[in-house]
Order: structure tokens, then C-alpha cells, then sequence
């Protein structure tokens, strides 16, 4: 089966964003092995039989380099274009198994039928480069500081990429998703246009006063969403099995604060209701019992666990009242291809195979699409990433996120006139607001918490019974019918206060002035930036890592609290973190995607990967710190 999909005219002369060509789509030729993905809509072509025995060859071959330890990482083989016709590599792949499969001979398959990682991408200059940095910057009084923005400012040109023209033209030949712009990439093996890290690029491209770049990035990502039906996790054909954090709406409207072209808002309009709807049906759905919440009582009295995953006691308005929230869930239910070995490791170690691997499988990719991989957070029953149980969590930064998505579209619907639309979406982050802090608020540690649906496993999806369904897309059983009572988790995690970056306590009220307390008394506030939790699992998203996306987060919501205490909390947080990032670059030379928020410039660890540098959104978040600060001072003075 082959996926018929469009993409709008491609424009590759670097340094042109060709904005308004994205409402304009001429179709591509039917993409070929690496689009066979869950889920989607397909049309069968002509060369359906052998498209589908491709793409089976593809992935009997990436299981062998996987169980070879070809490369030390996972990702690298499936990063790799195909360089000649499926055809030629079929038969080479015939011939080496006839012979006898070893490491030497699998290796060198390796080299002479696939290409590195990154060889099917050219490096261009982002959209509207100048070499001078922003005018803000000269009022940054500190040399070493000053000199680290203009560094970094430096680094966007070095992150900007554009799919070659062999991409478009052999779709069936690569796994990078072809898009119509260039884009920054987070840099080292993240080698392609990430979701939600591209909120903080945007910032960063915006503070640079690089607006042609962030309209690229933007456009590129609404490009997803007409093809798709919603932004997918990366722009690879793997990661089309899920989403990540829903932020499509404030990049558009980050941009347009900027630019105030109204054609954007007319563009992203019907798209950002397309990607709304993705995260509001079939298993992302969920329907919760306000009430009926158990509440064990904490050992010391304080209203929280000492351990991430138990109830807390909380008191709510609304008992019985139902409400329609969202959860993370992938339509995967196979070893993702990305992590393929560690991925089957896993399920080895949790003794685990059939039907509950399957499952296993699913709830680590929905700890992918949350952004959070890893974390104890996703723990249910133990403490290991065997027990990451993500589909049974309703987080509370998600459902934030998407109440300021229906807010982001009613107010682009109010600028463009369409009242019944705004109407619409109001009522709907209304009734998403009162939910969220309905069952999720606990005034016994002043925050919100994630949610336990506390149905057995079992009764919440069906997974496919056969092998061959993980590959071709069977649906699973949707949970919209389905109401759940909830345990509210406990476990001190930066995500507990996203809701006030989401607006979901009033500026200057009690609930807002309640949030900065427990903000303040968590414990998450270090020397070197924001721990992402109190607990050490190991894990990549727990402590000691500080995130720049958690970071700036929580800075802007303690500024926007409106509360005089979440003020002077944001600029002590804003300066460990500029500090921070001063001394690891001073120490290494490089941008980090992690910090140790224990340790002013520690380098952060931990997680599946070894650590990364580049990188788009430590980058993103500096820049628009230190234009918070020194724009905002310039115009005071």
C-alpha cells in the first residue's frame, strides 16, 4: 500500500521562506516502503506488492544491523538513505544470506546500499541570515555574556538544513519526510525538524530578529499537519506513530506577534483545528469522574509521597462531574525503529512477549510522544523503565497545553472574524479549564498533578494479536465511551506548574499566588537551573537534568503569575540559568541540550543517548532570555 500525499511547491533557493506558496500543493509521487505507517489513510498504486515487500526487507534488514551492533547507535541505520533501487538491494540482500550473514559481510551490505545519515540533507543558510547580531545585544554590560550571544546568534547558520531534491523525487528511498523549507535542527544526531523543540527555536530565531527562518520552521510544520492530520513526533517517516506536545498555536502566534501578517493566521487556521481534533479522539481521548479519587494518606502529613507515582489527598469541587481530557498515546505497538535493540531489551527484561510487549511498546512510544523519554514519572507499579505505563496517565501539561491551544485558536478566529469558530473553542477551553482544575489542582502541595486512570490495564486498548499487525496499522479500540474514575499521582515534577505558563490560574489571583508557593517550596529551583524532578531513576527527564524548555517555562509563567514573588523567582531562576549556560560553554565550547540543575555548567546525563550538543533549543531559550532582560532594559532606560 502506498500513502498518496501532497506537498506544496518546493522553493530551494536558501534564504526564501516562499511563504504563501505552502496554499498551493501540487502532488509528489507515491511514497514508497518508508511511508507504510499506522494509522493513515491509503491508497492502494500499482506497485503495492512491491512496495510492501520493500518496506519488510527494510525492516528485516534494520533488525539484523540492530542484532549485529552495526552501529552503536540505533538511530543511525534508519537515518541512512537508500542508494540504489529496492530492486538492486533486494537481490544483494539474497546473495549475503546465501553466502552466510556476518558482521564483515553485513557491514560492508551496509556501505554499499545505504548512505550516512544526513548525506540526503544540504546545509543552507536560514532564511534572512545576517551575520550581525541583534542590536539588543550591546546592552548586555557583561563581555563574556555579551560574547555568548553573538557565539550563539553564530550557531544558527550552522544548524539550518534543507531536504535534497533526491528526497523528493525518490520519497521511497529515504525516511526523512520531504518539507517545502529549510529548518534548524537540534544539531548531532538529531538530524531532522523536531515538534516541540522548534517553540524555542522560533523564540531564539525571533529574538535574532531572524523572522524569514521562523516563518520557514512554522510553515514547514503546518506542511505536517496538512499531510498528516497533526505534527508527527520528528519529520521522519518513524516518527509518524505519534505526535509530541501540542504548541503549534503559540509558534504561530509567536511569530505573528512579530510579523502581524494576518495571511499566516488565515494559512494555520483550519490546521490548527485539524491538529486539535488529533488530539481529542479515539484513544487520546480520555473521559474522567471528577471525585472518588483515592486518598492515601502521606506518612508525614504533608499532602505529598516521598515517591513518584502514589496518590495524594486533594480535595475537589465538582464530584461526579465528567470531563473529556487527553493522554498521550502512539499507535505503535512494535519495538521503535529508532531504538530498536534497547527496545527489544526491555522487553526481555521485563520478561515480557505477545500481548503485554506489545503493550510495553505502545506505552514507551507515548513516553516518546510526551517528550518526557524517560521518566519516572511514566513509572506505575515499580521503579524501572519496564514499568513506564504512560497510556494510564493523563498528564496535566498536556491538557494545559491544549487549553491554550483552544485559546490560541479562538483568538485567531476573533482576529480573523470568524465568530462562531472563537465561540466555539472558548467553550471548549472552558470546559478543558474547569476539568484541569477540577481533578488535577491539590492545595495540599499547591500545584497540578498528573491523573492515574485507575481502570485495570487490560480494559483500556486492545493490542493487535499478530506481528504483521504492527506493521500494517490495525486500529485500536477506542476509549472515547469509557469513564474513568482517577487517582491524582504525587511526585515533585517541573511539569506540575506548566499549567501556569498555560494560563490556567488568573494573573495577580489566589490560585496563581498558591502556584508560586509551591513552586517556590519544591525543591525543583537549583543553583544550576530547574531539576525536571526530585528523583535520581537514571532516567534522562528526572534529576539531576534541568531542561531549557522546563526552564523558560516556568520562568515566563512566574513572570505572567502577576503574583510579586513569582517576579523576583523568575529573575533568580533566569540568572542561574544564563550563568549556567556560561560556564559550560566556557568549559567545552558547546551548547548543551541538558544541564545538571545541581551544578552551575554541569553537563546534564542520563537517558538512552549519550549527551548532546548543538543545540536548537538551549540556544532558542538563551537567546530570548537575555532579550527578556536586556531589550526590556533598554526600552526602561
Amino acid at each position: 500500500m502506498l500513502l498518496n500525499v501532497r506537498s506544496c511547491k518546493i522553493c530551494y533557493q536558501a534564504g526564501h521562506c516562499g511563504a504563501r506558496s505552502t496554499r498551493t500543493v501540487t502532488p509528489l509521487r507515491p511514497a514508497g516502503p518508508f511511508f507504510l505507517t499506522q494509522g493513515m489513510a491509503t491508497t492502494v498504486a500499482s506497485p503495492a506488492e512491491l512496495s510492501v515487500q520493500s518496506y519488510i526487507l527494510w525492516q528485516e534488514i534494520m533488525k539484523q544491523v540492530s542484532s549485529y551492533r552495526i552501529f552503536e547507535d540505533s538511530k543511525y541505520f534508519v537515518d541512512c538513505p537508500v542508494l540504489r533501487s529496492w530492486e538492486d538491494v533486494a537481490k544483494d540482500w539474497d546473495k549475503l544470506n546465501s553466502e552466510g550473514l556476518t558482521k564483515a559481510n553485513l557491514h560492508e551490505f551496509v556501505t554499499m546500499n545505504f548512505g550516512l545519515p544526513g548525506s540526503d540533507l544540504k546545509s543552507v543558510l536560514p532564511p534572512g541570515w545576517h551575520e550581525v547580531p541583534p542590536s539588543w545585544l550591546a546592552n548586555v554590560p557583561e563581555p563574556d555574556m555579551r560574547d555568548l550571544g553573538t557565539a550563539v546568534h553564530g550557531l544558527w547558520k550552522t544548524l539550518c538544513r534543507q531536504v535534497s531534491p533526491t528526497v523528493i523525487n525518490d520519497t521511497d528511498r529515504h525516511t526523512i519526510l520531504p518539507l517545502p523549507h529549510p529548518f534548524i535542527v537540534p544539531g548531532d544526531r538529531f538530524r531532522e525538524c523536531y515538534n516541540w523543540d522548534s517553540y524555542w527555536i522560533i523564540r531564539g530565531l525571533l529574538a535574532c530578529d531572524l523572522v524569514p527562518a521562523a516563518e520557514c520552521l512554522v510553515r514547514n510544520l503546518l506542511h505536517l499537519v496538512d499531510v498528516w492530520g497533526f505534527v508527527p513526533n520528528g519529520a521522519r517517516q518513524y516518527y509518524t506513530n505519534r505526535s509530541q506536545p501540542p504548541l503549534l498555536s503559540a509558534m504561530v502566534l509567536a511569530l505573528w506577534n512579530v510579523s502581524n501578517d494576518d495571511s499566516l493566521l488565515d494559512d494555520a487556521l483550519p490546521l490548527l483545528v485539524k491538529q486539535h481534533r488529533y488530539w481529542n479522539a479515539g484513544n487520546k481521548a480520555v473521559r474522567v469522574r471528577a471525585g472518588g479519587q483515592s486518598k492515601q494518606e502521606d506518612d508525614d502529613g504533608d499532602g505529598r509521597d516521598d515517591r513518584a507515582g502514589r496518590s495524594v489527598k486533594a480535595s475537589h469541587e465538582g464530584a461526579s462531574e465528567v470531563f473529556t481530557l487527553s493522554r498521550y498515546h502512539s499507535d505503535h505497538y512494535a519495538p521503535r525503529p529508532e531504538s530498536f535493540r534497547e527496545d527489544v531489551q526491555l522487553a526481555a527484561m521485563a520478561g515480557v512477549s505477545g500481548r503485554e510487549a506489545a503493550l510495553l511498546f505502545c506505552d514507551v512510544a507515548s513516553a516518546a510522544e510526551s517528550g518526557w523519554d524517560f521518566s519516572s514519572r511514566w513509572f506505575v507499579g515499580g521503579d524501572g523503565l519496564q514499568y513506564t505505563r504512560t497510556t494510564q496517565i493523563v498528564p496535566a501539561d498536556l491538557n494545559a497545553w491544549l487549553y491554550r491551544m483552544e485559546r490560541d485558536i479562538a483568538a485567531i478566529a476573533a482576529q480573523l472574524g470568524a465568530t462562531q469558530l472563537q465561540n466555539e473553542f472558548m467553550a471548549r477551553a472552558s470546559a478543558r479549564l474547569r476539568g484541569i482544575n477540577a481533578v488535577m489542582w491539590s492545595a495540599a502541595d499547591n500545584c497540578w498533578h498528573d491523573l492515574l486512570l485507575r481502570e485495570s490495564r487490560g480494559t483500556m486498548s486492545s493490542a493487535p494479536a499478530q506481528d504483521t499487525a504492527f506493521l500494517f496499522g490495525n486500529s485500536v479500540s477506542s476509549a472515547e465511551s469509557a469513564v474513568y474514575d482517577v487517582e491524582l499521582r504525587s511526585g515533585v515534577f517541573a511539569s506540575n506548574w506548566v499549567p501556569l505558563w498555560c494560563g490556567c490560574a488568573e494573573p495577580g489571583s489566589a490560585l496563581a499566588e498558591a502556584a508560586v508557593m509551591g513552586l517556590q517550596a519544591s525543591g525543583l529551583v537549583q543553583p544550576g537551573g530547574l531539576l525536571t524532578s526530585l528523583y535520581h531513576s537514571g532516567e534522562q527527564w528526572d534529576a539531576p537534568n534541568a531542561w531549557p524548555p522546563l526552564v523558560h517555562m516556568i520562568i515566563e509563567a512566574a513572570v505572567e503569575s502577576g503574583v510579586t514573588n513569582g517576579t523576583a523567582l523568575a529573575n533568580q531562576l533566569a540568572d542561574n540559568w544564563l550563568h549556567a549556560n556560561m560556564v559550560a560553554w566556557q568549559a567545552t565550547g558547546h551548547m548543551h541540550e541538558k544541564y545538571n540543575g545541581y551544578v552551575p555548567g554541569g553537563i546534564g546525563r542520563g537517558g538512552e543517548y549519550k549527551p548532546q550538543v548543538g543545540f536548537g533549543w538551549s540556544n532558542g531559550v538563551l537567546m530570548a532570555l537575555l532579550e527578556r532582560k536586556w531589550k526590556r532594559a533598554a526600552r526602561e532606560t
